[in-house]
């Protein structure tokens, strides 16, 4: 038993102190996620689901880890091939956008006319496994893609992208669904933007951001930008003014914690004001003039705000990171970055522990072999470890049947890794006092329990 008590702690040391070392270094590639050899084609979106599962979608799709595949599928936390989430032949055209709900049911958008022989134009609802939720109709859908989702907190579904017409009703690139995928007839968009939406926010207070390549909102001059009220009217206390100029585009938006919109894209300047693809918008719409937009690449493509207010950008230039003044921020260091393809990122996602995933078109990240998909530390990781969870496991050492309790009624996950790592029970929810059941060869284990507001981890023994 101490030989095999030592050979665990020896193993599992690195993985122990893991939150802490990844902190030395922004940006760190994290060899424990296993995407081996990874996607043969380019990722456009990637979502977390509550159960720390991976959603992912994209264009051309075929292989993952030398396993066919169709242009979404799902993966463990630990970026295993999740083999029990079938969608039957998938969509015929690429997936650029993927939501979960709160009942985990996941929409689909993208550029695809049907979805498993289903005709469902550029939406689809999907259950949990994979297959087409047929009680979710929206008609004749779109005449052209979707690019963004939003689920509202009512259920209600917010869609926007290239498309003028939605189940034969003009709506000009925003439309919004009941959350039976019918149109609702309580948002009225008049003609909607006179060119393609790119991405939507939502805001606490129901109202919503609209950003894209259009220069009108219902017949009123609006540049790149515009703020709807929760019925689809124009909130005209929101104007961006003369905003890129024409032939220009917001691409990718993201709000901070004070309500301030940050904004990427295609454009140069602001305004009349000097910037490169990179600009934060006041809650009036006005430049906010504290902001360096010029510290970065052009053509932004998704942003994201971490919890400490920095921002990430992802885009043609790969995956860069700014301060909360717009300043490139040096602590992020991606060494050589990605290479392969068109070396593009295309698609990004926090994790809860602070890490990062991102997805493009790249076959290398920092030398490392990749294909579309790496997973990064970020300086979340290991500032704030969890509160202990207080559990406890036994009988340990078992014969694999072992009983898992902790203070409180709140749901938690647990996993297991051998002592390579790797996962062999994946994410699997329970509460205080389930059962859990571990098969596989005698030896010892790691075991973490996880929930919202703690985790612990534990050696365990199967004879």
């Amino acid at each position: 038993m101490f030989r095999a008590t030592l050979l665990f702690i020896l193993l599992f040391s690195p993985y122990l102190c893991a939150d802490r070392v990844s902190a030395q270094s922004d940006g760190t590639y994290d060899p424990t996620f296993v995407q081996g050899t990874g996607f043969a084609g380019d990722v456009l979106a990637i979502t977390r689901q509550a159960d720390g599962k991976l959603l992912v979608g994209g264009d051309q799709l075929s292989i993952y880890n030398g396993v066919a595949v169709k242009p979404i599928v799902r993966l463990g936390a630990d970026g295993t091939l999740d083999t029990g989430f079938d969608v039957g032949t998938g969509p015929d055209a690429p997936v650029q956008e993927i939501v979960t709900q709160a009942d985990g049911r996941i929409l689909v958008g993208g550029n695809f006319f049907n979805f498993n022989g289903v005709n469902s134009r550029r939406l689809v609802r999907l259950m949990p496994n994979g297959s087409v939720d047929n009680s979710f109709n929206i008609g004749t859908g779109a005449n052209s893609m979707v690019t963004s989702v939003v689920v509202q907190p009512d259920g209600k579904v917010l869609v926007g992208g290239s498309f003028s017409q939605w189940n034969g009703a003009t709506v000009g690139g925003i439309v919004r669904l009941l959350v039976d995928g019918s149109m609702d007839p309580a948002f009225n968009v008049g003609a909607g933007t006179n060119d393609n939406v790119n991405d939507v926010v939502l805001r606490p207070n129901g109202k919503i951001v609209i950003g894209g390549y259009f220069t009108q909102y219902n017949g009123t001059t609006r540049n790149q930008l515009a703020q709807a009220h929760g019925n689809g009217t124009l909130d005209t206390s929101f104007n961006p003014g003369a905003g890129a100029g024409s032939s220009y585009s917001v691409i990718g938006m993201a709000l901070t914690a004070d309500g301030k919109l940050i904004c990427g894209g295609d454009f140069w300047t602001w305004q009349g004001a000097s910037v490169n693809g990179l600009v934060r918008i006041a809650t009036d719409g006005a430049r906010d003039v504290s902001f360096n937009g010029q510290s970065t690449p052009t053509r932004i493509i998704k942003v994201a705000i971490q919890a400490d207010g920095k921002a990430l950008l992802a885009g043609t230039a790969g995956l860069r990171r700014v301060d909360t003044d717009g300043n490139a921020d040096l602590t992020f260091e991606t060494g050589t970055g990605f290479y392969g393809g068109l070396q593009v990122v295309a698609a990004i996602e926090q994790l809860p522990d602070g890490r990062l995933l991102a997805g493009g078109q790249f076959s290398e990240y920092n030398g490392n072999a990749v294909g579309s998909i790496v997973r990064l530390a970020t300086s979340n990781v290991g500032i704030q470890e969890p509160e202990q969870l207080q559990a406890s496991v036994w009988p340990n050492p078992s014969n694999g049947r072992m009983t898992i309790q902790w203070p409180g009624q709140e749901q938690a996950w647990a996993t297991v890794r051998d002592l390579t790592g790797r996962i062999v029970l994946e994410q699997v929810p329970i509460f205080s006092g389930a059962g859990l059941s571990l098969d596989g060869a005698p030896g010892v284990y790691m075991l973490e329990v996880r929930s919202a507001s703690g985790v612990q981890r534990l050696p365990i023994v199967k004879q």
